[in-house]
């Protein structure tokens, strides 16, 4: 395939974009680019042209084009079509240095506000111009505010880290992700500090916190920088968190020093068991909202990610082992991974089948170690389970949100005991052996506690669609996992009977790499 210039790829890329993507990826841009030069552009062309006179992004008449930062801010906003155009092996120039390769091309501050500007809808910026009109910020400079760019903006200019982190706090109190995020931020847990254009301001005390150590005074965003300015990441090793507060020491996942699995020529094989109904409704109740889970579960890992997906809706014990057999026989040697989910109703012993009979998970996963399916030996198999471990409800120690109408993924044939059984799977057992290596097995819930659905799909599966979609291939999928764990954990569901719920994510690991999920790339 002959390659094509970088403006003719730049072109596309600028054609693909409306006024929302050029507004939010100029924010993205302030670190290098001075405010009163990025509110005269126009275009995207002429961001880039702009980021290219500071030698963040590099382009010239051949085939050479250096376009990490952008390919990180289209990750961040969720334009991974674009960001398959820019990946393209014949455009981009091949990163081979340690040094290249750690490079963190946006500060956890921009990531940090840009999740903020994310979440932000009408009520949300019309009470951060209230803020904002408490601290005297004038009447002409607050009609000036459009959207919640210009916003963060005028909020950048006019308050210290401090005191912007301490506004957000209030104004997303109740927030699902936001909270967590500003308090890693202010205890220091990531580091804050622009390049190029702006110096990021220092974090002073917030309410309520220890007060944390200052660097000297910064310079402030408005100070024109000399034209000749140029692209310095910051070293490796000054940022050790995203913007999710998950581990990252890189922005491009193939410069991970720790090994990582191989792609494969295709992604593999993704089987979803859906179990709807059953045939004994007064032990297994119909499921009501599964098959959305589904339909996400089939839009991420096949359109999204491109695996083969196949789908066996309310299939029996037996059934479900023939369909595992007949795929274990099959040659993965091509394949990248192979995925199977299972929505079901549980308990403690394993899955349910349509028919009502308990499959062992480790039945299930046994048909795929490296001696029962040589062609998946050394490859990750993930097996996602949303479906209860027991009929228990887990403690509340602190309520902090609204509560949502969820029932529980568990037959109710034996009621809720008193005492829940803590004995774990016996595939737990079995983790030393080298067979049973390169597994991920990721359960909605804990052993002996019910897991929560309600019509629109399950607390777990919906979170998990949600982050892989938004953090992947910047993240690997045990980091997303542990992010997964944090959002359903902050959920409380209303069962039956009024009682309140809660639960927590199990995944258990047994992969010996980091295991990355890469979107489709497009024909270019």
């Amino acid at each position: 395939m002959e390659s094509r210039s970088s403006r003719c790829v730049l072109i596309e890329i600028h054609d693909k974009m409306d006024k929302d993507d050029l507004k939010v990826l100029s924010y993205l841009t302030k670190d290098f680019i001075p405010n009163r030069e990025r509110k005269k552009i126009d275009t995207a062309l002429d961001l880039f042209s702009a980021l290219g006179k500071k030698g963040v992004i590099k382009f010239c008449k051949g085939k050479e084009l250096r376009v990490e930062f952008l390919i990180d801010c289209f990750i961040l906003m969720g334009r991974l079509d674009l960001v398959s155009i820019l990946r393209s092996e014949s455009l981009l120039e091949q990163q081979t240095t340690v040094e290249s390769a750690e490079n963190n091309f946006l500060n956890e501050k921009r990531k940090l506000l840009y999740n903020v500007g994310a979440e932000t809808g009408g009520s949300e910026l019309n009470a951060l111009k209230t803020q904002l009109s408490s601290m005297r910020v004038g009447k002409r400079d607050l009609d000036k505010i459009l959207d919640v760019w210009d916003c963060l903006d005028l909020m950048e200019e006019r308050l210290e880290d401090g005191e912007l982190i301490s506004l957000l706090k209030r104004v997303y109190r109740d927030d699902d992700k936001l909270p967590g995020l500003l308090g890693d931020y202010t205890r220091g847990l990531v580091s804050a500090g622009a390049t190029g254009g702006q110096v990021d301001k220092v974090p002073v005390q917030v309410e309520g916190e220890e007060e944390e150590n200052q660097d000297p005074p910064p310079q402030t965003e408005e100070r024109e920088e000399p034209q000749e300015l140029t692209f310095n990441p910051p070293p490796s090793g000054s940022s050790t968190m995203t913007q999710d507060g998950a581990p990252s020491g890189f922005s491009i996942p193939q410069a991970s020093r720790l090994g990582e699995y191989d792609r494969g020529r295709r992604p593999g094989c993704c089987i979803i068991f859906n179990n709807e109904k059953f045939v004994n409704e007064s032990t297994h109740p119909t499921r009501v909202g599964t098959n959305e889970d589904r339909d996400q579960l089939v839009y991420v890992f096949g359109t999204l990610f491109g695996f083969e997906v196949s789908i066996f809706d309310n299939k029996s014990r037996e059934e479900i082992m023939e369909i595992l057999t007949n795929f274990q026989t099959r040659d993965h040697k091509d394949h990248g991974a192979f995925i199977v989910c299972t929505l079901s109703h549980g308990d403690h012993t394993g899955v349910s089948g349509a028919c009502g009979q308990t499959i062992p998970i480790d039945l299930m996963t046994s048909l795929f170690r490296a001696d029962s399916c040589p062609t998946l030996a050394g490859k990750p198999k993930i097996f996602i389970y949303q479906a209860c471990q027991g009929q228990g409800t887990q403690n509340i120690w602190h309520r902090t949100h609204d509560t949502i109408q969820a029932e529980g993924d568990t037959h109710l044939m034996n009621g809720v005991p008193d005492v829940i059984s803590a004995e774990l799977p016996q595939l737990l057992e079995q983790l030393v052996t080298p067979a049973e290596a390169d597994f991920l097995i990721a359960q909605s819930t804990m052993p002996g506690y019910i897991s929560l659905r309600n019509g629109t799909g399950s607390f777990f599966i919906q979170s998990f669609v949600k982050h892989v979609k938004q953090h992947s291939p910047r993240e690997d999928v045990v980091s997303i996992l542990v992010e997964v764990n944090r959002d359903v954990s902050q959920k409380v569901g209303q069962i039956e009977g009024g009682q309140l719920a809660v639960q927590i994510p199990e995944p258990k690991v047994r992969l010996t790499k980091k295991l990355y999920l890469f979107p489709v790339e497009s024909e270019v």
